[in-house]
């Protein structure tokens, strides 16, 4: 079984408290580091399975950092920890955020669903349960049976939950190529997924039209 690495930024106060003991007891391989630019430094030789922005234990919301973060990592999923009293922000390019108070289950709970190839392959962001082993999605009370390359673009969405994802970007990340001279098959899918997890394609309700631009996902907060 392969071990997933997770990148863990936190503060490197002494009286800090740490997730690092329980992710490592869960059998993950945790690297630490207490200012991002080491971390990210680290992560372009070697690119992590996910990475945990502890923001709350340095003090901050942790926008800007996961701002910064996301731009580097693009792709990676990334788990902003807030402090109490703080409101998620959908733009900063978290695919989860967690305020404060929860307890480090809850972590280790949203962690074994971001994995990719975690267990069951599964991924799970509000309403939304992607099976990615059997290419399923369910959504509400909707279930739905995916062909690959719906899979690959949904994973990609909530991996990027909030986010504007440029038709340039998707077709790049699922397609593999810089070509955009013809969007209808991006758009054709996009029409797929919404009838698979909207409950009104014609008025979706997660997968938003940016007009000009592309599209966003947009899932309620926690």
């Amino acid at each position: 079984m392969t071990v997933a690495n997770i990148l863990l930024i936190e503060s490197g106060r002494a009286n800090a408290p740490s997730f690092a003991p329980a992710l490592d007891k869960k059998g993950y391989a945790v690297s630490i580091h207490h200012k991002l630019d080491s971390g990210l430094e680290e992560a372009r030789k070697n690119e992590p399975d996910l990475v945990i922005l502890d923001a709350a234990s340095m003090k901050t919301s942790g926008k800007r950092l996961c701002r910064k973060t996301r731009v580097e990592l693009d792709g990676v999923p990334i788990i902003l920890v807030s402090p109490e009293g703080t409101q998620p922000d959908p733009a900063c390019g978290a695919s989860l955020t967690l305020v404060h108070p929860f307890t480090p289950r809850k972590l280790l709970n949203r962690v074994a669903r971001m994995l990719p190839g975690d267990g069951s392959f599964t991924l799970e962001m509000g309403p939304i349960k992607l099976d990615l082993g059997q290419s399923k999605v369910r959504c509400l009370e909707k279930e739905s049976r995916l062909t690959p390359k719906l899979a690959q673009l949904l994973e990609v969405f909530m991996h990027n939950p909030g986010r504007l994802m440029t038709r340039k970007k998707l077709i790049r990340q699922v397609w593999h190529t810089d070509y955009i001279g013809d969007t209808r098959t991006l758009d054709v899918h996009m029409s797929w997924l919404r009838r698979a997890i909207e409950p009104d394609p014609m008025r979706p309700h997660f997968l938003k039209t940016i007009r000009g631009m592309g599209y966003r996902l947009d899932l309620p907060q926690e």
